[in-house]
């Protein structure tokens, strides 16, 4: 005899043929939290990391202190983290920030989230295109006597991008996760070998004093590079409906990546300091973007150095590719949600990936980066500077937010446990009032960290504003003109069941 599940599945598959049934299923169980895990932590660039911010904190941020500076955010964004895998606990959604803060806060704001974050994730893949450029055209002068422009570079590699993630997410986690070992291991071996041979004054304990703080030439604009550095670590989240048991996996992967980050950025910081001494800030003044390049070549061996001019391009690119994916999702979600056009909603019908959104994303990088060029604009100084800004704060605002959705979800959802009180309650509250604190650092040092003070930058948080404002506007007007869509603002959905909209 048929079962009936048997019969039930193969009516469902003939109805969806008959309507001409467009898949809109992501890969499901397809990755497992290590996988998450590379990719969060790809996104969060590494190289890049080592090799612009934190000398530029040495330099006009926390000076001595970079290495307190990055233990300190590691601890703030592990009180933000309790909350938030609390939340992803309970939700299970591509559209994670944007998912969460609906089913927190409420549609209308829901929809001013999921609008911010995929502005500023759709621009992060952009604005890290400016140093990819910059680089990996300069690589291919020094190596190979080739003069290719910043942006065909970039432009190239935006192009490559969607063709990776037009196929599988596990394709896209073994490139990202290649990229990112050997980016790791070439740091490693330079900061483990610079702090065991005592740097140029022997160890500097001193840096991991809070009283250093008090010599900081801009504590202010070290906290915020800091937090810069840990900009979509959120991506554990955003892989849920990807991921072998979601709720155990994002928990972990989240946990794992912002320690395992902030042990690494924190022990790289304090060789950065070990390796000049004293001289560290006024070192870093000097040499910028090529401080730790210098270090490899004065404690280790040539090819190292040689390795990491090429790994600094691949971090780039790895990074970059990482955001690509977010914000891929991010539009898939908000098309899979009718918010969007529905297009976007859909996936490939082999490989699970959100293609169409994928694409989509990647020409409005490539329109982003063109039109930097076509501006003679600087490939870092602007594109790769200004964009972050307005990036980091948008990303900011929606934590904020999300910590508030996580207090009044479980406010009216209940808690369970001993410590749901200090989970879904106390932690969130201290990482909103951390992202408030991140927030007005940011906007009092805005013209510092362009490198400029001009009406463009000055705009940025009118910028931010304006697309929220929009967001939560389309709302308002959906819920008066087309209820059914409104309801599908952050909706849920069933892993084994999933509401098929016609196109519009």
């Amino acid at each position: 005899m048929t079962d009936i599940n048997d019969t039930a599945n193969i009516s469902s598959r003939a109805v969806k043929k008959s309507v001409g049934y467009a898949s809109t299923d992501l890969l499901r169980s397809s990755i497992n939290f290590l996988h998450i895990v590379l990719m969060v932590t790809a996104a969060a660039a590494p190289l890049v990391v080592v090799s612009a911010y934190i000398p530029i904190s040495l330099a006009y941020g926390s000076g001595m202190a970079v290495p307190i500076t990055y233990v300190a955010v590691t601890a703030i964004l592990l009180v933000f983290s309790v909350g938030f895998v609390e939340m992803a606990k309970r939700i299970t959604s591509a559209g994670a920030f944007y998912t969460f803060t609906t089913h927190g806060l409420g549609k209308p704001l829901g929809l001013a989230s999921g609008f911010t974050i995929t502005a500023a994730y759709s621009m992060i893949t952009a604005a890290i295109q400016g140093g990819f450029g910059l680089y990996a055209s300069a690589l291919l002068k020094h190596y190979f006597g080739l003069s290719v422009p910043w942006y065909w570079c970039s432009l190239a590699a935006l192009a490559l991008m969607f063709v990776i993630s037009y196929f599988r997410v596990t394709f896209t986690a073994r490139v990202l996760g290649v990229a990112l070992t050997l980016e790791v291991l070439v740091v490693l071996v330079t900061c483990l070998v610079v702090v065991a041979r005592g740097g140029a004054e022997g160890q500097v304990p001193s840096a991991l004093n809070p009283a250093t703080w008090a010599g900081s030439p801009a504590v202010g604009v070290g906290f915020f590079l800091a937090f810069w550095s840990w900009i979509g670590f959120e991506t554990t989240a955003i892989y849920g409906e990807e991921t072998v048991d979601p709720k155990q996996s994002v928990p972990r992967a989240t946990y794992i990546a912002v320690i395992t980050l902030g042990v690494f950025y924190s022990f790289a910081a304090y060789a950065g300091v070990v390796g000049f001494g004293s001289n560290a800030p006024s070192q870093a003044a000097k040499l910028y973007d090529q401080y730790f390049f210098q270090l490899a070549d004065s404690y280790v061996f040539g090819f190292v150095r040689t390795a990491m001019d090429f790994l600094v391009v691949t971090g780039f690119f790895a990074c970059s590719f990482a955001f690509h994916n977010n914000a891929s999702r991010y539009f898939y979600s908000l098309g899979r949600d009718r918010i969007l056009p529905s297009v976007l909603g859909r996936t490939h019908p082999v490989h699970k990936s959100p293609h169409i959104a994928a694409g989509v994303q990647a020409l409005i990088a490539a329109i982003t980066v063109l039109a930097f060029a076509v501006g003679g604009a600087d490939p870092l100084l602007h594109l790769g500077t200004w964009l972050p800004i307005f990036c980091t704060l948008a990303v900011i605002v929606v934590q904020f937010l999300v910590c508030l959705a996580v207090i009044r979800y479980f406010n009216r959802e209940g808690r369970n446990g001993r410590a749901a009180i200090w989970k879904t309650l106390v932690a969130p509250a201290v990482g909103a009032l951390a992202q408030i604190v991140v927030v007005v650092l940011l906007l009092r040092n805005l013209t510092f960290l362009a490198g400029a003070d001009n009406l463009v930058v000055n705009l940025i948080p009118v910028y931010v504003a304006a697309v929220a404002i929009a967001g939560f506007g389309y709302a308002l007007i959906l819920r008066a003109r087309s209820p059914e869509r409104y309801r599908t603002i952050g909706q849920l959905r069933d892993e084994e069941l999933l509401e098929v909209f016609p196109d519009e």
